[in-house]
């Protein structure tokens, strides 16, 4: 089927080419690591206070993190009227923006698969027993950036200030993505029951969908004004 086969190209032409500049990943990871440096050096911490702090430390460095590489998610189309060209081509367009979001979040998670271990020896974490369950947060709050990160970069990519623009768009909206995915990573880090903190995985998917449909249906219009 046509969809999603522009759906796997996209993926791969985004992979292809992020595999050969690492331009992305690797800025993405270094000013991650900084961040982390930075609390690490400046916080002394127990076992205790770390589990009550790092969720919030760490979602800051995913989701500043994550800014970084969504920003850049256009860039390339805007070159050689790539994304005229994808235009005029008889295929669904929706495709194309599942194509980027999946893209955009296997870099993500590429990154965050990277980081997590360096969390846990900066800060001294025993949580061997709730990796599974932070593996699902870290998927569930990545997803909800991305969906509405793609959107709001295929939305500012010619802005000139784009770099101040899109920051300051996103991080507003996906502020309930974040403040779902710290509560569910505190409660998984302190070993809580699931009832306790299921409600904000609720929240989560809740937000995810939301964020899915509606950039999903925006995402023809905004590239109906890059005509």
């Amino acid at each position: 089927m046509i969809f999603f086969r522009v759906i796997r190209w996209i993926v791969w032409k985004d992979l292809l080419s992020e595999i050969r500049s690492r331009e992305n990943i690797s800025s993405m990871f270094f000013f991650a690591l900084i961040i982390i440096l930075i609390f690490s050096l400046s916080l002394s911490m127990d076992q205790e206070m770390a589990k009550e702090m790092i969720p919030g430390i760490l979602w800051i460095a995913f989701s500043f993190t994550g800014t970084i590489g969504l920003g850049k998610s256009f860039l390339v189309e805007t070159q050689n009227d790539c994304m005229e060209n994808l235009l005029m081509a008889p295929i669904p367009k929706g495709a194309v923006y599942l194509g980027k979001l999946l893209g955009n979040f296997l870099f993500m998670l590429v990154v965050e698969i990277i980081l997590f271990p360096l969390f846990v020896l900066f800060f001294n974490l025993d949580i061997f027993g709730q990796i599974p369950m932070i593996m699902l947060i870290c998927f569930l709050g990545t997803l909800g950036l991305a969906a509405m990160g793609t959107l709001l970069s295929a939305m500012t990519v010619q802005i000139k200030a784009r770099e101040v623009m899109f920051p300051l768009m996103l991080l507003p909206i996906v502020v309930p993505v974040i403040i779902g995915a710290v509560e569910a990573t505190r409660g998984a880090l302190n070993g809580d029951p699931f009832k306790l903190y299921q409600q904000w995985l609720q929240l989560l998917t809740v937000f995810d969908l939301v964020f899915l449909i509606v950039s999903y249906w925006l995402f023809e219009f905004i590239l109906e004004d890059w005509v």
